[in-house]
């Protein structure tokens, strides 16, 4: 990124922070450290379950939510407030014993995620250049993937211990410092003085309405539903598939995780690298592809070297597809009418992901096996790819 500006280069590590931090804190953390918490609270895995799904549709929520408030208060006021929100609510959870109290709280925490990076389009298309946009949304969308790791080492180091209310305060006070270095930085830069439906200097002539950019537009909205609903149940079944189907070790499971994280990090950099030099079709294309792969390899032979394999491709395009749509968007419509593509995308998205997961259920149930699933996963990503290349070429913007 060594042609973006200084400036540029700062506020896009924020904004990298900013999604890490309210992805991995607010909706990754509980997971790994729900055996601590049902001790001393005396939850059971049923209210697990739903409290995790009320967190998914929470994302659906403030989703919606994000987009109303870039409308209305500007997008870097979205994302201080969204961090800021999800701060209050990670000190307030060990705070409280009531565990309908906590729910709501971790439902809000998780949400912020979403709420986060809606206005994230906004805010790069004023602080990277046309040419960088497309690398700069694609490190931003795979910014999970360091909060992830993040969170786990401090899971690591205080799980199983006691301890785990003191993990919630760390993860709190870093996130409320984040917040209040990010509204400093933000301030700095002017960010707070323009809103989106003043901003004009980084996209040329834009779509004023959703109708002007159909059938595109429409093409996206597929192409964001199918991103929720094809990646989602390969992640969400691949534990009970390598375990209960395949019989291999729960090592060998833990080591796959770690596999899509670790790659997921780096996938931001190749494909963001791709998108700034051929433009964001063929870097969809690219991640399309790795699914491909990734879904083919499980039904073609399911060893231990072919699912490494399979979990390489996957991480490749898992992290960062999320940043390619929004960069095609703000290459072809305002950035007003972009965050409004952008907050239905996300939509579409947590309901293609709750859609994909129960529909990999009945695979399960119907055939008894897992390997529909990953032949589903192969088979929506050939479409989303032939789906990429029916799009419109980007369109050729000024800086």
């Amino acid at each position: 990124m060594t042609s973006l500006r200084l400036r540029g280069e700062i506020l896009v590590g924020l904004m990298i922070a900013c999604v890490a931090t309210c992805y991995g804190f607010g909706l990754s953390f509980f997971p790994q450290i729900i055996p601590d918490m049902r001790r001393d609270l005396g939850f059971d895995y049923g209210f697990v379950g739903f409290v995790t799904g009320m967190v998914q549709l929470s994302t659906v929520a403030f989703a919606l939510l994000g987009t109303w408030l870039v409308h209305r208060i500007g997008a870097a006021w979205t994302v201080v407030a969204s961090v800021s929100l999800c701060g209050l609510c990670l000190v307030s959870i060990p705070a409280t014993g009531n565990i309908y109290v906590t729910a709501c709280l971790l439902m809000i925490a998780g949400g912020t995620g979403a709420s986060t990076f809606v206005p994230m389009i906004d805010l790069a298309t004023r602080v990277v250049n046309a040419g960088q946009r497309g690398f700069a949304m694609s490190l931003i969308s795979s910014a999970p993937a360091y909060g992830v790791l993040i969170n786990s080492a401090l899971a690591s180091a205080f799980a199983g211990s006691g301890h785990w209310r003191i993990a919630w305060y760390v993860t709190a006070g870093l996130t409320i410092t984040l917040a209040i270095a990010v509204a400093i930085l933000f301030g700095r830069a002017g960010l707070f003085q323009e809103t989106t439906g003043q901003t004009t200097t980084a996209v040329g002539d834009g779509s004023p309405s959703l109708r002007a950019i159909m059938p595109w537009g429409g093409l996206i909205f597929v192409l964001g539903f199918i991103n929720g609903m094809m990646p989602y149940p390969y992640l969400t079944y691949l534990s009970p598939f390598l375990r209960e189907e395949l019989g291999y070790s729960v090592g060998f499971a833990s080591w796959l995780w770690a596999t899509v994280g670790a790659v997921g990090i780096g996938a931001g950099f190749i494909v963001g690298t791709i998108s700034s030099r051929l433009g964001s079709r063929h870097a969809m294309l690219a991640c399309y592809s790795s699914f491909l792969i990734a879904g083919a390899l499980f039904v073609i032979d399911p060893s231990m070297e072919l699912a490494l394999a399979s979990a390489i491709f996957f991480s490749l395009g898992f992290y960062p597809i999320y940043g390619l749509l929004p960069v095609y968007v703000s290459h072809r419509a305002q950035p007003r009418l972009a965050v409004t593509v952008l907050g239905i995308c996300t939509v579409l998205q947590g309901i293609g992901g709750t859609t994909g997961n129960f529909f990999g259920g009945v695979i399960k149930t119907s055939t008894q096996s897992f390997e529909g699933i990953y032949l589903a996963v192969a088979v929506m990503a050939l479409i989303s790819a032939l789906i990429a290349i029916a799009l419109p070429k980007d369109r050729q913007l000024r800086p």
